[in-house]
């Protein structure tokens, strides 16, 4: 069922609820005002009867007869009962003996001195009547035909404009569902209209301060994020076709020409160690793709647990040394942090130490004296790094690209490197939801400033 339909019947049935009860509540009230005021009038028509009874003396049928023709007119069909101590008919002017009004009836009037009770179609008020000879009961009964004909009346016009009024609302609410889904209903049509290439398309209505407006605005900052991560893929997949093809093009030369005519055995052995080479940065450039996709899933935050970032910082120290005995590598620890637990952070071992070891390995290679500054600090909730060199900087309007996949700034371009690294760092940082930071000047050196939790 459409939104707009259940809108509708929603609507149709609460307003037709509460008018059902408010008619039921007019009804029972009018019914209740026609009962009491009828009661009135019988009571009334019996104490007029009561004060015409005093002045008789006594409580002869021919005199009752009398006292039945004085006074106003009569109620519809009213009948007038006399009734002595011993609960017997004086007099009657039911004739026809329409109605037999029984002793329970009777001792409830002497005991309450008047009461109202209903049979038969008729209604019923007694009066008692007492003086030094006589305890009589005065009972009236009578018919309310126009009291029962307005309420009819009523009734009928209670449906009829209930019914009339169903029709109103559905109609109403028909048209006020389908003016409040408008919107939604032109949101839709916009998205209908967008398509794979079609992505730099934005809804129209973000600016409106509702509930609708911020959904709008919500879905375009969602297309800003699709859009740009498409964008991130395909720049990823054409940089990383051109990484690969070019280490692949070259071993490929290389044997075609090893294969042209026999060589030496000294020849065949350089070519086999410029090809295994290049298989070499071929296999660098694949791992540091598949640590790149790596960092940007979910699945490594089910591998943390707890990671010495200290014993990262020695080791990274002793590899990198290891490959470069020209790199010098000065690491600096808090004087504060005395124990293990200090240097500990929630995080996946093998992704933060390729975070140091890049940020070092970098340091090292655009130094032109191979030298890095590694410091390690610790808050309260934070382990803090800093890596450090004194080399050639970033161009200041490039720092906002650095840690794209594959950039490099324009003043390496002579220095061997695939751009992967920082991009790399980035992203491990932000899956152990940290933050990185990036200060350079050119030809000053570049700090990098890594913040990670303890726990998350």
């Amino acid at each position: 069922m459409q939104i707009r339909s259940r809108l509708t019947y929603q609507f149709v049935a609460i307003a037709a609820l509460i008018q059902l009860l408010a008619s039921v509540l007019v009804y029972v009230n009018s019914a209740a005002y026609r009962e009491s005021s009828f009661y009135e009038q019988l009571k009334n028509r019996a104490a007029n009867k009561t004060v015409l009874l005093m002045e008789l003396d006594g409580v002869e049928p021919e005199r009752l007869e009398e006292l039945q023709e004085l006074g106003a007119p009569g109620l519809p069909e009213e009948l007038f009962f006399v009734y002595n101590f011993k609960n017997e008919l004086l007099f009657s002017s039911d004739k026809a003996q329409r109605l037999q009004i029984d002793s329970l009836h009777l001792d409830e009037v002497r005991l309450k001195e008047e009461a109202r009770f209903a049979f038969d179609g008729y209604e019923l008020a007694g009066v008692m009547f007492a003086d030094r000879y006589n305890r009589l009961v005065v009972v009236i009964a009578a018919r309310d035909i126009a009291g029962f004909q307005q309420l009819k009346n009523l009734r009928r016009v209670l449906i009829i404009a209930f019914a009339i009024s169903l029709v109103l609302l559905w109609l109403l609410a028909w048209a006020y569902a389908g003016q409040a889904l408008r919107p939604i209903s032109r949101i839709i049509g916009q998205v209908d209209q967008m398509s794979f290439p079609l992505l730099d398309r934005r809804l129209v209505g973000a600016e409106v301060e509702d509930e609708l407006g911020r959904l709008t605005a919500t879905f375009n900052n969602l297309l800003d994020r699709i859009e740009g991560s498409l964008a991130m893929q395909r720049n990823f997949v054409a940089n990383a076709s051109h990484e690969l093809r070019t280490p692949l093009t070259v071993i490929q030369g290389q044997l075609d020409v090893l294969l042209l005519k026999s060589r030496s055995e000294a020849e065949y052995k350089a070519k086999i160690s410029s090809v295994l080479d290049d298989i070499r940065n071929l296999t660098n450039i694949s791992n540091r793709l598949l640590m790149l996709a790596q960092a940007d899933s979910e699945y490594p935050a089910r591998l943390f647990g707890k990671v010495a970032v200290d014993d990262l910082l020695w080791r990274c120290q002793a590899d990198i040394q290891g490959r470069n005995p020209k790199a010098v590598i000065h690491i600096t620890l808090e004087e504060e942090l005395m124990e293990a637990e200090h240097l500990e952070v929630q995080g996946n071992e093998e992704l933060l130490k390729s975070v140091v070891q890049n940020l070092m390995e970098n340091a090292v290679k655009y130094s032109p004296a191979q030298e890095a500054f590694v410091s390690l600090k610790s808050t309260a909730e934070h382990v803090l790094l800093e890596v450090r060199d004194e080399g050639i900087g970033i161009p200041e309007d490039e720092l906002e690209q650095v840690f794209q996949p594959f950039f490099r700034s324009s003043n390496v371009k002579e220095i061997k490197g695939h751009g992967i690294g920082l991009s790399l760092v980035e992203r491990i940082v932000r899956l152990h939801k940290g933050e990185i930071k990036v200060k350079s000047k050119a030809g000053r050196g570049t700090t990098f400033s890594v913040r990670l939790p303890r726990g998350f």
